[in-house]
């Protein structure tokens, strides 16, 4: 009676298709998270662009109109309202065009971001 030891084909065969079950799983949940800290990231970023803009609303607030002016993110980048590594316009070019519109209402200074945040909070 000889007894061989070891996996038939077909159990190496089942392994190889959980593993590959186990692995899709991976991969597509990594993925969507990866997504959603890329929109987060986004969305971030607009609220830096809007706290900057409104801290430069806040600095030539007597030259403000409720009608308000536009500026560039560009500028409130080089005019040190945002940093680097809040807003990378060398690297990541999603802001580099982007406007926003700075005005006066109730005594207050108020920035609108010319970006689509709907889905951000």
């Amino acid at each position: 009676m000889n007894k061989k030891n070891g996996f038939t084909l077909v159990e190496l065969l089942a392994v190889i298709v959980l593993l590959g079950i186990i692995a899709t799983i991976a991969i597509t949940s990594s993925i969507n998270v990866s997504k959603k800290l890329k929109h987060e990231m986004y969305c971030q970023q607009v609220e830096y662009i809007a706290n900057a803009a409104k801290q430069y609303g806040a600095d030539i607030f007597d030259g403000l109109t409720t009608s308000g002016v536009t500026v560039k993110v560009a500028d409130l980048v080089k005019k040190g309202y945002l940093k680097d590594n809040q807003v990378n316009l060398e690297t990541d070019t999603t802001f580099s065009d982007v406007t926003v519109k700075v005005y006066k209402k109730n005594n207050r200074a108020y920035a609108h971001v010319n970006v689509d945040t709907s889905s951000c909070d």
